[in-house]
């Protein structure tokens, strides 16, 4: 049975250093609690491989040194896991909450307690002493075995007050390091011989780790998709830009029937010069909230140059299209002509032809404006 455990644990050392291999080429990126989830895994899997030793070197009685060495080792270590896994913990919980790391205290100082009792207990052989090869267990075999489980207790309590800042899917993924140690501790109370603590730490590391990576995909998708919003986002008004404008017209499909409308402001450049472009830019953004709230259901509003706007509306009929440009007629009207409109509907698969046309529209209804009002023209040719 022993040699059975060895393998499992060589095995489960083998899962725990491709983690390790996958979390250290991304090391100099990662944020502080991965640096401590890769300490913590790397003390995990130093505890493998000293327990695997241990179980082997026992069976087949090859080394004492080396016996007394592992053994040390694979009971050290487990507090070693204990307290890097506190950090990390801490870590995790400061993303969203400012708690110092002295809050771990309690954890190392259990984990540096067992350890000095562990040198002790190994030292004068109450603890465990090698004989003919093979190891013997003193009286303080169970009270050192129980007593990591002291410092699982302090990082549930951990846990549970700062589960608010946790989260419930979070915590069933975290809470599995204090799970399985636990269910291990009550199988080592049935059967002495049968040590799982470090196979529960291991099944921890890869539920962990599985976690870990699922946070850097959202991440670097959430991360992604705002560098794509900012990248087709016009900054001052918030519709898309021109490159938006350019991504949208690829994606839409050749089946529809579309409606275009092609805006230009009226006065722009008259209001930059004698009020300053601060209300130049109140302006640019007002005509751009009264698209947005005409035409935002029915397609993409888009700010293509300094003053110009174009709207993209696929798969609409036409008499709804007039109501639409009913509407924003109506809108203009009522702000002082703030702009001039073009319209255009037709084919979705002509659709650069139909935006040509609906800027000529505008053009006409621009001069159409500057002869209406007599204000000075901006542009001479349409």
């Amino acid at each position: 049975m022993t040699l059975r455990i060895a393998s499992a644990e060589i095995v489960s050392l083998c899962f725990l250093l491709i983690i390790l291999f996958s979390l250290w080429r991304n090391a100099e990126k990662s944020s502080i609690s991965n640096r401590f989830f890769i300490s913590f895994t790397v003390s995990s899997g130093v505890g493998l491989l000293a327990d695997a030793f241990s179980y082997i070197l026992d069976e087949y009685r090859i080394n004492r040194v080396l016996l007394t060495t592992s053994n040390f080792l694979a009971f050290s270590m487990i507090n070693v896991c204990i307290s890097l896994f506190a950090f990390y913990l801490i870590s995790f919980i400061r993303k969203k909450k400012d708690i110092s790391y002295r809050t771990v205290i309690p954890v190392a100082f259990i984990s540096a307690l067992d350890i000095l009792l562990i040198i002790l207990g190994t030292v004068n052989g109450k603890f465990f002493s090698v004989k003919n090869g093979r190891l013997l267990y003193g009286p303080w075999k169970g009270f050192l075995s129980i007593m990591p489980l002291l410092g699982v207790v302090v990082i549930l309590i951990i846990m549970v007050c700062e589960s608010q800042y946790i989260g419930k899917r979070d915590s069933t993924v975290l809470g599995s390091f204090v799970v399985f140690p636990i269910i291990a501790a009550v199988v080592l109370a049935f059967f002495p011989d049968l040590e799982f603590g470090y196979l529960a730490t291991a099944l921890s590391c890869a539920i962990m780790f599985t976690f870990i990576r699922r946070e850097e995909i959202t991440e670097a998708h959430n991360r992604e998709q705002i560098i794509k919003e900012l990248s087709t986002q016009d900054s001052l008004t918030g519709l898309l830009n021109r490159r938006g404008y350019y991504e949208v017209l690829e994606q839409m499909s050749e089946q529809n029937s579309i409606g275009i409308v092609f805006c230009d402001l009226n006065a722009l450049k008259y209001t930059n010069d004698n009020f300053g472009h601060v209300a130049g830019d109140v302006y640019i953004r007002k005509f751009a909230d009264i698209l947005r709230r005409i035409f935002d259901d029915f397609g993409q509003v888009c700010r293509i140059g300094g003053d110009e706007f174009v709207v993209l509306i696929h798969d609409i009929r036409k008499d709804r299209f007039e109501e639409l440009k009913d509407k924003l007629n109506i809108a203009i009207r009522e702000n002082e002509r703030m702009a001039s409109a073009g319209y255009a509907y037709g084919d979705n698969g002509l659709v650069m032809d139909l935006i040509k046309y609906a800027e000529g529209e505008m053009y006409i209804d621009k001069n159409r404006y500057y002869q209406e009002t007599g204000k000075d023209r901006r542009r001479q040719t349409i």
